[in-house]
């Protein structure tokens, strides 16, 4: 019987050491404190082939949920901007690449000295600067949700806030929970409505 003390402990270690930075250019704390709440037992017995994520574009939420639809993870979350809105419907999880970085938005960094010379190459025109290449934004835990750009992925954002360009932004923490209890076909609902009120007490 003392395994059932120990497994707690146990899984709240093996559970910090997802969270660990894929690199030291991972994003800095917000301001403030992120929503991210978990089921400890719930979620280390949870089979990843069954679970299926909803996020909320009204709540700018995400639930992971088991086979029986309860809530194995909550967490705050930020989809597209005005112009670059995050598209609601069914989805499912079509790549996963812990170390992404994104070959559409990144920087012009100089060859030699590892220094930025163009924060945003995607604003630049152009040749890229001589004496430079491209290094794309790290984009950690990455989950694709559709072959044109849109994903999951660790990001910065405020609270409430829409701040990318299509894809849902989640904190570190999070994100890494998602990540390692789904796999490729994991169905992804994204519905324009409220589902606070749905996912209570579930």
């Amino acid at each position: 019987m003392k395994w059932m003390y120990l497994l707690p402990i146990g899984f709240f270690v093996s559970c910090a050491q997802l969270s660990e930075p894929v690199e030291d250019e991972i994003v800095k704390k917000p301001s403030h404190e992120l929503a991210h709440e978990v089921k400890p037992m719930r979620y280390l017995f949870s089979n990843a082939k069954n679970n299926s994520l909803k996020i909320s574009l009204w709540d700018q939420k995400a639930w992971l949920l088991d086979s029986r639809g309860r809530v194995l993870v909550s967490t705050d979350v930020s989809t597209g901007i005005d112009g670059r809105l995050t598209e609601a419907g069914e989805y499912k999880v079509l790549e996963k690449i812990r170390g992404k970085r994104s070959n559409l938005y990144g920087r012009y960094v100089d060859d030699k000295s590892g220094h930025v010379v163009i924060d945003k190459a995607w604003e630049h025109e152009g040749d890229p600067p001589e004496g430079t290449h491209y290094e794309g934004i790290l984009m950690p835990y990455w989950m694709r949700l559709s072959w044109d750009g849109v994903g999951m992925h660790v990001g910065k954002f405020e609270k409430r806030i829409r701040s990318s360009f299509g894809c849902i932004r989640v904190n570190e923490k999070s994100q890494s929970y998602l990540y390692y209890k789904t796999v490729l076909g994991t169905p992804v609902e994204i519905v324009e409505e409220s589902l606070v009120t749905e996912m209570h007490g579930r």
